[in-house]
């Protein structure tokens, strides 16, 4: 049945919705494990609709089926579900109904709302029944009900685990765990169930293969005062493996057997919950078992705790992006070449030849993320990627954008470069300068301990609102240790999001500026939240840049920057050079030396 089009699998929804009595169903892009990127089984958004970028949430009425997504894909939207019965719903634009809005209007009361509670957290199940209260809405959760759509649907990837060394991580699996434990009695709690993945591999020093791009592990954790279970595929843990985890205390259970292992538990004692990671299903089962008046809902502690990076991450950190440094530098190099001997260059080319460098490190492990190959219009949509047969031939004239990282045994990678292949317009010249002018602001700002990131997002829009420019995505996401490149809790957004910056916090910083039909920019570099001093009027932090990739000077109008701004730019080239020339070839560093020339 996968080979199905979108209108019979519409079809085929809407019988067993009308099986079901159920008047509306939800489908999002999630897992179990409320990870952003998911296997193959997982991906229902994608089986369904065709829609392939990483969020957006489909409903499925009886007469309607829409996509919401936000401004990174609408284009992309618009283009994968033309013709397929499937309308595209734009997310935070004027006058625009998000999908709990546009269900209170064209839902009945007393209406049936049909989701899969395992690809649904608790607390977006109750955010939803709180949204639609008036409604008398009723949710009802049917886990993996596509099965009887999706009849080769596919079952859970074989990756094997292997041990994220504490030469990398700074911090042993039973220090970690002896910490979680007086979080634990701190708040007079006897059990935690971790339901996230890249906070099961932290916890444990353990990666995988299972997940595209997140080097983590299918499975669900459970700690205790006196226990430690992984429940994951036996066959997916060697015995060196086992062993390691079983010397810290930590026990192997089948993935499966999460459900009826907490009706082993002592259901008098309190249990530790986070509800905004933990799947509705597995929420029900605990509840079921413990009672509301024995689960305390909290923020998982191991959030918070992973994003503030030790001093080995911080130096792994440090090494990884001169690593990548050396990777891009290298990349640019092949591609101006190319560019002026007037060979042809896909936007696919330029982006397999990118992997092809980082691959030459022994360090390297894999991708953090596909690539963003976009050249001139395609540049607008910023989480564009270029398909084999419809990508863009880049041409001596306009701007090329390249999204790309990586993870290497010690650190994980995320860059943005935009660079002029040729003649510019003077609106492209503008827009360039302006983005810049705010990924410095950021990166340059001093700012009082307690802020938190949706203050600090401002700083980098300003430049562009002064001109009456702005960008639809958030400013910055953190970044985890070889785990996901986007993590929490802290964040460069708009979106009140109250997490304080703390030092140690690895946090990207991406202005933007697109035109549809014509051109995108984003600089994107990666800050490390570090200490600025202590005075009389309190304590302070500022940002140490880890990114070591020059910023192409030729399109900026000087004119447009002040004095500070320039002398950050001079700077920061004159290091790039410094710091990567003795890894380049002598063409190579002789190239990078007269493009980080002054301005």
């Amino acid at each position: 049945m996968s080979g199905m089009n979108v209108g019979l699998k519409l079809e085929a929804i809407r019988a067993l919705m009308s099986e079901l009595r159920w008047d509306a169903v939800l489908i999002g892009g999630s897992d179990p494990h409320g990870s952003e990127y998911t296997i193959k089984r997982w991906n229902l958004r994608e089986y369904v609709t065709g829609f392939s970028g990483s969020a957006g949430t489909v409903v499925v009425t009886h007469s309607h089926a829409g996509l919401w997504t936000d401004s990174r894909y609408f284009i992309q939207a618009q283009n994968e579900l033309a013709e397929t019965g499937v309308e595209v719903h734009r997310q935070s634009v004027n006058d625009s109904l998000d999908w709990p809005e546009w269900l209170s209007e064209n839902l009945p009361n007393d209406c049936i709302i049909g989701i899969d509670g395992l690809c649904v957290s608790q607390l977006e199940k109750r955010k939803l029944e709180k949204r639609l209260f008036d409604k008398r809405c009723h949710i009802d959760s049917k886990p993996d009900f596509i099965d009887t759509i999706w009849k080769d649907r596919p079952g859970l990837p074989m990756g094997m685990v292997r041990e994220h060394n504490n030469t990398y991580s700074g911090r042993t699996v039973a220090q970690k765990l002896s910490w979680l434990r007086q979080v634990l009695e701190s708040a007079d709690c006897s059990y935690f169930p971790v339901n996230r993945l890249d906070q099961i591999a932290w916890l444990l020093n353990i990666r995988c293969n299972d997940i595209q791009y997140n080097p983590v592990p299918i499975s669900y954790v459970l700690v205790g005062y006196d226990i430690a279970v992984l429940f994951i595929d036996f066959r997916k843990v060697d015995d060196d493996i086992r062993a390691k985890l079983e010397n810290d205390g930590v026990s192997i259970m089948p993935y499966q057997e999460v459900f009826s292992h907490f009706e082993t538990l002592d259901s008098k004692k309190r249990i530790l919950v986070d509800d905004s990671s933990i799947n509705s299903e597995l929420f029900k089962v605990v509840e079921n078992h413990f009672g509301a008046e024995n689960m305390v809902l909290e923020q998982s502690p191991l959030l918070l705790e992973k994003s503030i990076k030790n001093n080995t991450e911080r130096e792994g950190f440090r090494k990884a992006y001169i690593l990548d440094g050396v990777a891009e530098t290298r990349f640019f190099y092949w591609l101006d070449k190319k560019m002026k001997s007037g060979e042809r260059v896909t936007e696919i080319d330029a982006s397999m030849m990118m992997e092809i460098i980082r691959k030459e490190n022994s360090d390297y492990i894999c991708q953090s993320f596909n690539t963003i190959s976009a050249y001139a219009d395609n540049a607008a949509m910023p989480h564009y990627s270029p398909m084999a047969g419809m990508e863009a031939e880049l041409k001596p004239q306009g701007l090329y954008l390249v999204d790309s990282g990586a993870h290497y045994l010690f650190g994980t990678t995320d860059i943005t470069r935009t660079i002029p292949l040729g003649p510019l317009t003077r609106i492209e010249r503008e827009d360039y300068t302006h983005a810049l002018k705010g990924m410095i602001a950021l990166s340059t700002a001093v700012f009082p301990k307690g802020t938190p990131g949706c203050r600090l997002d401002s700083i980098a829009r300003i430049p562009l609102w002064r001109v009456y420019r702005d960008y639809g995505h958030g400013t910055g996401h953190g970044v985890g240790n070889v785990l996901c490149v986007h993590e929490g809790p802290q964040s460069f957004r708009q979106d009140l999001n109250d997490q304080p910056f703390v030092e140690g916090m690895i946090t990207s910083c991406e202005p933007g500026i697109y035109r549809e039909g014509s051109h995108g920019i984003r600089h994107e570099n990666m800050l490390l939240c570090i200490d600025a001093g202590k005075n009389d009027f309190g304590d302070w932090l500022c940002f140490e840049t880890l990114t070591m990739v020059y910023l192409e000077t030729a399109p900026l109008l000087p004119e447009l920057l002040n004095f500070e701004e320039s002398v950050w730019i001079n700077s920061y080239n004159e290091l790039v050079c410094e710091r990567l020339s003795p890894y380049l070839s002598e063409k190579e560093a002789v190239w990078l030396k007269n493009k980080t020339k002054p301005i």
